[in-house]
């Protein structure tokens, strides 16, 4: 009842702040605000104690919890005990909901709630943290297992879990939705300020962006970086556990939460460059709040079962919930906006005198293809579901679809990105000279293609004109606009930054260059890892043979420079040393469920201290108590225990079976095939939950020792024997090798990869979230170090000195 309890409590809370802050906003007083911010605090505090408490029944596997039981297993490393926390729908809700409730409370501590727009901003925040635990409330991870099951009968409570799914055992899986839901919950915040901003401007009060700009700001770079670690996390997890797909496989749900980092990343763009009477003043907002918007799309794409993926987690109950979410969110967070800028905005009248050539022309061209970058994701998302919908077939985008559309946009935006920086410290008629030099030789690389591995993709005459087209550009197109970025971003950053006296300034260019050039990077260098990723398979038939040899042979690898040594073969499962106590009855057990298991097929175990034989029946009293174990049926009679053996037995607990004995509360029936000692339990209590199979490997590359590791498979055999690789990744200086193994029957399969640019790779999201992290902390105007100085901004900057 303690969790229950607490969802409920936290709604209620919720409930009442949420009604106290939209009535003290629509009759413009402060009555009950000494009230509201304590309710939100006692809302976050609820939620904060009901996910430390589902937490903790993971930790001590507390199996009466149903959520708990269909999440975790008794022979789980604890990490990953914690990990099941936020494996289904209830739990994730739940984080979600604890963290959004975390930041509405630091916010309404922060600020205060004595303002019209701060009572709106704190109702519509409120207000989502109140649905999510609505939520759970009628759909709890806390519902119990006699609720959920009641076929198992009152007071059942299974000792061993059904376990986790095997793909989400991993570290950085263990890292990756904290971080994301973390970004999520960030995110509730300038949603709420945008959509109170239409509001507020459509009641004529004239709005609230401008004054709250620097919160906004600081909302949506934090949650920029979040998400971006998110995505970082999630790609190294693919690559280790999914490792046919690589770091990236534009599945649904890669490419869910991929479309609000893009429009974030537009919607950055436009709120630093957003003036209240003229630059982006209707699309800053509007790109804010429709951001919230996105990332309930993506959520409810991941969890409502509309879309097919690797990892979805698809729940009727929730989902629809999410449904609802959605539909509320782009109400407020999209409508809401494109009425406003349809009915009230007036329309700008031409300024002619102006020149096309300007740095504000460029931005709005910047924001305008990232935006663009983002609807392919969503057109290619959303196409499937909605052609299923309306003529009934199912189709596939594949992902030549993401990568054909999005290349000449990417190109695109790296010129424009080289031209605006270049723009920025060399003028007009030198970046435009930069600009045709660039542009001409991408385009001539883009016929240059030393082989065909070079080509984008392989297309033939049924594909569409654009994809033919595309699909036979050069990769080596990409190389003449990514120097460019580089060049012009280092050339900026040489300009701007010793020629500032404030540091918290230079720091901030220095971030931005980071970020530029980390994003440039990680472009090409994903881009042409892909494209010239090497393969080659060979199988080992007599692998586990060639393991126990000394000197085993070396099998050349087909088609490539490779060669293998099998040095080890081992079979394995877990639980290792496997305890009946974890998963029988003792005798105590027994006693105390009483009647409740009456009729129930219970494993029991316990010393034995009395035996009875019978003609049809073998009576074994365990541990001088009141609980037997009765053996019938053929061999029965062959039964061979002893008083002091530890047995352990599988059968139909039979409360009362044998009244007449006074000493019998309960007998164990069970069959001769179902009854052994404690170490050589029968068969019906097998604890084996993963059977795994490996082989330790040598690669060789041109004669030369390359690599050496084990790779192998496990298969999880309660989990409908799903199963997983255990890839081989060795790290080289210029590329990995990556070698995945099918082992099954002393028979090894293996396939070895060689992707190169795998560390620049690492090295470039390292530089990319560094730069972030820079720009967050020392930005002049909204950087979370307030050491700055009005003094040394630079007039070069266009920042707005931060209200809050």
């Amino acid at each position: 009842m303690i969790g229950p309890a607490l969802i409920a409590g936290s709604m209620l809370t919720g409930l009442v702040a949420t009604v106290l802050l939209f009535r003290g906003y629509l009759r413009r007083d402060n009555d009950y605000v000494s009230v509201i911010t304590p309710l939100i605090g006692v809302t976050a505090g609820l939620l904060v104690v009901a996910l430390g408490y589902l937490t903790y029944q993971f930790v001590v596997t507390d199996y009466t919890n149903a959520y708990v039981w269909n999440n975790t297993a008794n022979y789980i490393p604890l990490l990953y005990r914690i990990t099941g926390v936020y494996a289904g729908n209830e739990g994730s809700v739940l984080l979600w909901a604890a963290l959004a409730a975390v930041v509405a409370f630091w916010s309404a501590a922060r600020r205060g709630i004595a303002s019209s727009d701060a009572k709106l901003v704190q109702g519509l925040t409120v207000g989502i943290v109140t649905y999510f635990a609505a939520m759970l409330f009628f759909d709890s991870p806390f519902t119990s297992i006699t609720e959920e099951f009641p076929e198992m009968g009152e007071g059942v409570a299974p000792l061993d879990g059904t376990g986790l799914n095997p793909l989400l055992i991993d570290p950085y899986m263990a890292i990756h939705p904290p971080v994301m839901f973390i970004a999520y919950a960030l995110l509730t915040m300038p949603f709420a300020i945008a959509v109170a901003h239409f509001i507020s401007t459509i009641r004529g009060n004239g709005g609230l962006f401008s004054d709250w700009i620097g919160s906004i700001t600081r909302w949506l770079r934090v949650s920029w970086l979040f998400l971006t670690a998110a995505i970082v996390l999630g790609s190294l997890w693919s690559y280790r556990v999914l490792g046919w797909g690589g770091i990236w496989a534009w599945d649904p749900v890669e490419t869910a939460v991929l479309i609000p980092w893009i429009f974030l990343t537009a919607t950055l763009h436009a709120v630093m460059n957003y003036r209240s009477r003229s630059t982006y003043a209707t699309l800053a907002p509007a790109m804010t709040a429709t951001t919230f918007a996105l990332v309930i799309y993506a959520t409810a794409i991941v969890r409502s079962g509309v879309f097919r993926s690797v990892h979805s987690f698809a729940d009727d109950g929730i989902g629809l919930a999410l449904l609802v979410l959605l539909a509320a969110t782009t109400i407020l967070g999209v409508c809401l906006p494109l009425g406003y800028w349809l009915l009230r905005e007036p329309a700008e009248s031409a300024d002619d005198s102006q020149p096309w050539l300007t740095r504000a022309n460029l931005l709005h061209l910047a924001v305008l293809g990232i935006g663009l970058l983002g609807f392919v994701s969503v057109w290619g998302l959303s196409f499937p579901v909605l052609n299923s919908y309306i003529t009934g077939m199912e189709v596939e985008v594949t992902g030549n679809y993401y990568n054909l559309w999005s290349y000449p946009i990417v190109l695109a935006m790296l010129l424009l990105l080289g031209f605006y920086m270049d723009y920025d410290v060399e003028g007009r008629r030198r970046a435009l000279l930069s600009l045709g030099v660039f542009t001409t030789a991408t385009v001539l690389a883009a016929l240059v293609a030393p082989t065909d591995s070079w080509l984008l993709a392989t297309s033939d005459t049924n594909d569409a004109l654009f994809y033919q087209l595309i699909g036979s550009v050069s990769a080596l197109s990409l190389l003449p606009p990514a120097a460019y970025v580089c060049l012009t971003v280092i050339n900026r950053a040489l300009e701007y930054v010793p020629g500032s006296p404030s540091r918290n300034y230079q720091f901030k260019q220095v971030g931005v260059a980071m970020v530029h050039i980390g994003f440039v990077i990680l472009v090409v260098s994903v881009a042409f890892s892909y494209l010239f990723t090497a393969q080659s398979s060979v199988i080992v038939a007599d692998a586990e043979q060639e393991a126990a040899l000394d000197d085993s042979g070396v099998h050349d690898v087909p088609d490539s420079a490779y060669a293998v040594e099998v040095s080890d073969y081992r079979e394995y499962q877990r639980p290792e040393d496997p305890d009946v106590r974890n998963v029988a009855f003792s005798v105590d057990e027994v006693t105390a469920r009483g009647d409740s298991i009456h009729e129930t097929v219970q494993p029991v175990y316990g010393t034995v201290t009395e035996v009875n034989q019978g003609p049809e029946a073998t009576i074994v009293q365990l541990d001088d108590s009141q609980i037997w174990l009765g053996v019938v049926g053929d061999g029965q009679a062959d039964v061979d225990v002893s008083e002091g053996d530890r047995v352990v037995g599988v059968g139909y607990v039979m409360w009362d079976y044998l009244p007449e004995l006074s000493q019998t509360d309960a007998v164990v029936v069970t069959d001769p095939a179902d009854i052994g000692t404690m170490t050589n339990p029968p068969a019906a209590l097998d604890q084996t939950r993963v059977q795994g199979s490996a082989v330790g490997l040598t690669v060789y590359e041109g004669g030369e020792r390359l690599a050496s590791g084990e790779a192998g498979q496990e298969r999880y055999l309660q989990q409908d024997g799903m199963e997983v690789r255990n890839v081989f990744v060795d790290r080289g200086l210029a590329h990995d090798t990556y070698v995945i193994a099918a082992v099954d029957d002393g028979t090894a399969s293996l396939t070895i990869r060689q992707i190169p640019l795998m560390n620049l790779m690492r090295i470039s999201t390292g530089v990319l979230l560094a730069g972030m992290l820079v720009i967050i902390l020392f930005d002049p105007a909204y950087g979370l170090v307030r050491a700055w100085s009005r003094r040394t901004e630079q007039p070069t900057t266009t920042e707005t000195p931060s209200d809050d």
